[in-house]
């Protein structure tokens, strides 16, 4: 194989994986909640990971940097409300759902940055918006009874944290130390959900395979592993590369809720859904990243 086309493939494959791994928590988190509270299990799974990448970091913590701890802070806390409101909504909708709805956070970034005065909306954003919330219009279907509930909501709620996310990464990561920056977010995660554990829920699980499996594999791959191979990976491809790879997300979550947890999704709400992967795909086409 070329050897620039051997370079330009290696990240696409870490940013599937990162989206196949991504795609496959929703299903374990849902069941990992009949055995814990949502924000003990935020606790401990980002404790996993901060455990892990406090070994690989240790000689630098003294070396971390004034606006590191500030960036840090500010995307971590954006993680911990988007994780927040992912996983209470993961109590009350399906993982199914949930996958799809979380997608939106890149199609709802520009209007973030719409509101902060940093971005004007072109025409396609605007039809892509719309778009979207028709593909959540049939995905959700509130017209039914079982339609729009508050964990699609949540949800909802947990995809305009993650935009804020992206906004975030997009000022702080170019200039910041990798390791060290992720480090901070995830101090930053495990401290804010050990807070609301204490004030909201308390400490207490009933030990289970379904909770371990969960927080190991969010833990490790779906927390430091993907996490820290999409960082690798977007010094080394497009924004907009990203962006489309990481539309699959989605798609993968879906078809291991159906696959693994047995959920049914109606002929309405698979085009629902496939709409709104086919629109962030779309929005990014021929876009470039401007914070």
């Amino acid at each position: 194989m070329d050897p620039i086309r051997k370079e330009q493939l290696l990240p696409d494959v870490v940013l599937l994986l990162a989206a196949l791994v991504w795609g496959a928590t929703f299903s374990l988190i849902k069941a990992a909640l009949n055995y814990t509270s949502p924000f003990m299990f935020m606790t401990l799974r980002f404790g996993l990971a901060l455990v892990i990448m406090t070994s690989v970091v240790a000689p630098q913590l003294r070396s971390i940097t004034r606006r590191e701890w500030m960036g840090g802070v500010l995307t971590g806390s954006s993680i911990f409300f988007g994780f927040t409101f992912q996983t209470w909504g993961l109590v009350y909708t399906t993982a199914s759902k949930s996958a799809f709805i979380t997608g939106l956070n890149v199609v709802l970034v520009p209007f973030l940055l719409w509101g902060l005065g940093h971005q004007h909306i072109r025409t396609k954003r605007w039809i892509a918006a719309l778009l979207a919330t028709l593909g959540l219009f049939l995905l959700t279907n509130p017209l039914r009874g079982a339609g729009l509930n508050q964990g699609d909501l949540l949800t909802l709620a947990c995809a305009v944290a993650f935009a804020g996310q992206i906004i975030l990464l997009g000022i702080y990561a170019p200039a910041l130390n990798t390791l060290r920056y992720f480090w901070v977010q995830l101090l930053t995660v495990v401290f804010l959900a050990a807070l609301a554990t204490s004030v909201v829920n308390g400490w207490n699980l009933t030990p289970a395979p379904a909770l371990w499996w969960g927080l190991g594999i969010t833990g490790v791959f779906g927390t430091t592993l993907a996490f820290l191979g999409m960082t690798w990976a977007q010094r080394r491809t497009s924004p907009t590369r990203t962006a489309l790879i990481i539309a699959s997300e989605p798609v993968f979550g879906a078809l291991f809720a159906v696959a693994i947890a047995g959920e049914y999704l109606s002929p309405s709400a698979w085009l629902g859904g496939v709409l709104i992967v086919g629109v962030i795909a779309w929005s990014e086409l021929g876009q470039r990243a401007r914070l």
